[in-house]
């Protein structure tokens, strides 16, 4: 390796460790200015190290002691394959809040070029993150979700979301923040907490208002329209027949993803099932229809798959087997359920 190639590691490795002097942050931007391969190679660094900052979560974690633990609170059951279990156990790690420096890294040296850029953020299966935007209002962002906003809000504040995310938005009256959402709706607010489900895989956009209020701009077959939100409050906008259609979920287990936590409140087996796909990058089979007319109530607050797997079996009786371990190119697990 080059004696320059192994400096630029080792200023990479103080960039995501916060550990930058003054010249070392100079030199580092003006690498970055210099190639696109150059912001390659910082972009593939930044997911090596993550990988690795994951992977030394896991071993420092006593696996056996914790697995009994939580098996003692649960009663007998069948243990998992000890793959399988591996495999829940990187689900679970998937989900802490990590910086994305790879946006990061855009945003600096692009700062740096003076351009007019959008930022674009994405989230892989099974992860939540959280960010900053321009005008210092915090979003977090579920699994499978993308993000853009400009590197500065002008006249009004603008992002495009396609996926879930929670907005705690900066209050300013002088420039509404919106939402753009993958259908023919779109979020407006001055200064409130929301969250928005808006999948451009799914048939629906969710819009619930913690708090503030919201606008929520949709089409209709007779035109455009608009719902004003209170706290607490519901929108559930089909965007195939132009309507807004009756929410089953209550509002805590809307937004309970971003506190790490799952709450069902006679939740039906398909809502959870959604739930837990973005938590752990899961996916299930259902070897029965009738298994959809199950409802569940409780909290999770464990970061583990087969907690939840155990409490649907307890509950219910319906009984599961881990068909897939992780393996797949996209590292998602494969439940099969039945009774």
């Amino acid at each position: 390796m080059h004696k320059n190639d192994e400096y630029i590691e080792t200023l990479l490795l103080n960039f995501v460790n916060n550990n930058l002097a003054a010249d070392e942050e100079e030199f580092l931007r003006g690498w970055l200015l210099e190639s696109e391969s150059n912001r390659d190679r910082a972009r593939a660094f930044c997911e090596f190290y993550h990988q690795i900052d994951a992977y030394t979560t896991l071993e420092s974690t006593d696996t056996d002691q914790a697995f009994e633990k939580m098996t003692g609170k649960i009663g007998e059951f069948r243990p998992v394959r000890s793959l399988s279990y591996l495999r829940v156990l990187q689900r679970a790690a998937a989900v802490l809040f990590i910086p994305l420096l790879l946006v990061q890294l855009y945003q600096w040296y692009d700062n740096r070029s003076g351009s007019e850029a959008w930022v674009t953020m994405r989230t892989n299966p099974g992860m939540v993150a959280s960010i900053r935007l321009p005008d210092s209002s915090t979003v977090w962002l579920n699994a499978n979700t993308v993000i853009s906003y400009p590197q500065k809000f002008n006249k009004e504040r603008l992002v495009k979301l396609d996926g879930e995310a929670f907005f705690d938005v900066t209050k300013n009256p002088e420039k509404k923040f919106k939402v753009q959402t993958p259908a023919q709706a779109a979020i407006e607010v001055l200064g409130t907490r929301f969250n928005v489900d808006a999948y451009h895989t799914d048939s629906t956009v969710r819009a619930t208002l913690e708090e503030g209020s919201v606008q929520f701009n949709y089409q209709s077959n007779t035109g455009s329209k608009s719902l004003l939100l209170q706290p607490s409050q519901t929108i559930v906008y089909n965007r195939k027949n132009q309507s807004i259609v009756p929410n089953e979920l209550n509002e805590k287990t809307l937004t309970s993803w971003k506190d790490n936590q799952i709450v069902l409140k006679n939740t039906s087996l398909t809502e959870l099932l959604t739930i837990v796909s973005k938590r752990f990058n899961v996916k299930f089979n259902l070897k029965s229809s009738k298994l959809n007319d199950e409802r569940f109530t409780g909290v999770f607050d464990s970061q583990q798959l087969i907690t939840v797997l155990e409490h649907i079996k307890i509950s219910s009786q319906i009984q599961y087997n881990m068909i897939n371990d992780g393996s797949k190119t996209d590292g998602s697990i494969t439940v099969e359920l039945y009774k």
